[in-house]
């Protein structure tokens, strides 16, 4: 397994959350903000966090948490979660990032743990591949994939799927995660919320 001292943990809470009408991250289920799901997953692992968070919310973060909180980059802030990680890793030095967003509530260290237990030599990234669709906004990546990060920036590819076609990465599926589907879901509407709570009752 990858040694403790050599991860860091990323969140990434940037958007502006048009579709929750509210910022998502200060959302609270059972009693807890969404973001504190993510910093409770990553803290078994990551010697060291940072929040990437929109500008308007910096300073609400750190009212709330230790954790270091970050704007993007300037040279490419406002351009997504790969801009987020971009900015991550030119900040925080780390041999591997574990990433994850701050509205995936159900996430928990025994996810993280399966990550990054495959988290190794050769491969550039470790992502998980769930009920046919791969996550990369909740995903380990290697500190190797900065200029690849940085080259599709650069040329205006802001899309996560742009890092993954020129980086070799590896696969966890439902095999190595039961029950990965509910882990893995993504809180982006008011009704996905609401339906959060009826599906926990």
């Amino acid at each position: 397994m990858t040694k403790k001292k050599q991860l860091a943990g990323v969140i990434l809470a940037g958007g502006e959350s048009r579709r929750f009408g509210e910022p998502k991250a200060f959302v609270q289920y059972k009693g807890r903000r969404f973001y504190e799901y993510s910093l409770e997953a990553l803290a078994p692992f990551a010697e060291r966090t940072v929040i990437i968070s929109h500008p308007s919310l910096v300073s609400r973060f750190r009212l709330e948490q230790p954790a270091a909180v970050i704007e993007d980059s300037p040279p490419f802030r406002g351009k997504g979660p790969l801009a987020g990680l971009y900015s991550a890793m030119t900040q925080l030095a780390a041999e591997w990032y574990i990433v994850l967003p701050c509205d995936m509530p159900l996430i928990n260290e025994r996810v993280i743990g399966v990550l990054v237990a495959a988290a190794e030599e050769p491969y550039d990234a470790v992502i998980p591949y769930i009920d046919g669709r791969e996550q990369p906004l909740a995903a380990v990546y290697h500190q190797r994939v900065l200029p690849i990060l940085a080259a599709q920036l650069t040329k205006g590819n802001f899309r996560m799927t742009a890092l993954l076609d020129c980086i070799k990465k590896r696969r966890v599926t439902e095999a190595d995660l039961p029950f990965a589907e509910q882990w893995f879901k993504n809180i982006n509407t008011k009704d996905a919320y609401h339906q959060l709570f009826a599906d926990r009752s």
